[in-house]
């Protein structure tokens, strides 16, 4: 794909439906969608969509390498992402909440740099040509934008672009980004995603956009977006620093980045060049950490991780859950294992030794009896038959030899 000008094309339920995607995930989607309006094959849940590392470098200015590691990766998640759609049942006039994935299957050809994704069936509906009910947008207008919410407030605003002008409820804005359960508090909210993606929208997109806020009573319970095309077209690119919030120095995101032990002026830095990319660095760093991933420096380690340019987002989370599921189920083998090899070895030594004891002569029966009779069997030594060479008390004669048994396997483990 060499034209960035390239039409992207979304039904209104799924812009509206509730889902959160890494940025790489949320570019490879509106790729994937331009790429199939390019070629005119359309999308279909029997075709594979082919995506060339080579031209998703091009459109996002990442360098091949690095761009087929972050469509392989995102490619493997997006396989298990899903997207809550919301509608009215029409039987009971009810709502209803679906489930739909976006993928039902997704190649890696390694070598090629290409992978193929396969659209869910019940996805294609959604993802098709122009109709009149489709929000349209020119990829090129969130390629260079690094906040997924960012991608996600301009798809919403562009719904309305003939109007200019939306109001959002808060709480369904919050549900429709999937941030409800991080950003509890408004302020937060606004800070940390609103701001951003209202920053970048103005320095990316062909809209400038503002908000503000409405209440019910004493608390907030809508924003409300205003929103117009540039005039005269926006430049190529603003500066990433346009994009980050005021107070980027004493902000809880500063306080996590130096927390994993980053300067003040560089964490900083970070926040004002891309917040929400600093803020998904911290996320994947502070998981390794607690996952004992990291050797050496958190601090090293994270500056690597913001200087890789790789994508990050909900799935290394999503990673290191499994890779703890996975220790976690390999530890317990090992130590199944390590338990079910003692006692194979406990049951080894228990036979050698009752073979030992089995072929042990009367006299050295007569003078571990005496021995045993001394300590442990010492309140029985009165049932002691020497004719006999056995204890006349039944229970007596089976502790004993159980006695026998346990010196006899500990002579053979200090003996090996």
């Amino acid at each position: 794909m060499k034209n960035k000008n390239e039409l992207v094309v979304k039904s209104n339920r799924l812009v509206e439906a509730s889902y959160r995607l890494t940025l790489a995930e949320q570019r490879i989607i509106l790729f994937a969608i331009a790429e199939a309006r390019r070629t005119q094959n359309g999308l279909s849940a029997d075709d594979f969509v082919d995506i060339q590392a080579a031209d998703y470098a091009e459109m996002f200015d990442v360098p091949v390498k690095q761009a087929y590691e972050q469509i392989k990766e995102a490619g493997k998640t997006l396989f298990r992402r899903y997207v809550v759609l919301h509608d009215t049942h029409p039987e009971s006039g009810k709502p209803r909440d679906t489930e739909v994935r976006w993928l039902s299957a997704a190649s890696y050809i390694d070598g090629a740099g290409t992978i193929q994704l396969q659209f869910a069936n019940a996805m294609v509906p959604f993802i098709t040509r122009l109709e009149a009910q489709f929000t349209r947008y020119k990829l090129e207008k969130v390629a260079h934008m690094s906040s997924a919410y960012a991608i996600r407030l301009y798809e919403l605003l562009m719904q309305w672009g003939s109007v200019g002008k939306r109001e959002i409820e808060l709480e369904w804005l919050k549900k429709a980004l999937t941030v409800d359960e991080n950003y509890g508090r408004l302020g937060n909210f606004k800070k940390w995603v609103v701001d951003v993606a209202v920053a970048q929208i103005n320095a990316h997109s062909d809209l400038t956009a503002s908000y503000a806020q409405r209440k019910t009573g004493r608390n907030v319970t809508h924003l409300t977006f205003t929103f117009a095309p540039k005039e005269p077209p926006a430049p190529p690119r603003a500066p990433a620093a346009e994009a980050a919030p005021a107070g980027a120095e004493d902000s809880p995101l500063s306080q996590r980045l130096r927390g994993l032990g980053v300067g003040a002026k560089l964490a900083a830095a970070w926040i004002r060049q891309d917040a929400a990319r600093a803020l998904a660095a911290a996320e994947y760093v502070e998981a390794r950490v607690r996952a004992g991933q990291v050797q050496g420096s958190a601090a090293g380690y994270l500056r690597a991780v913001m200087e890789s340019g790789a994508a990050l987002g909900p799935a290394p989370f999503e990673a290191d859950a499994k890779a703890q599921a996975r220790a976690a189920a390999e530890s317990a083998k090992r130590a199944e294992a390590e338990k079910k090899a003692r006692e194979r070895a406990e049951q080894e030594a228990t036979s050698r030794a009752k073979k030992a004891m089995n072929a042990l002569p009367p006299e050295a029966v007569l003078a571990y009896a005496a021995e045993y009779r001394q300590g442990d069997g010492a309140a029985w030594s009165g049932s002691w038959d020497e004719g006999k060479g056995a204890f006349r008390n039944r229970m007596e004669n089976l502790l004993f030899k159980a006695w026998l048994v346990k010196q006899l396997k500990a002579g053979h483990a200090a003996a090996g």
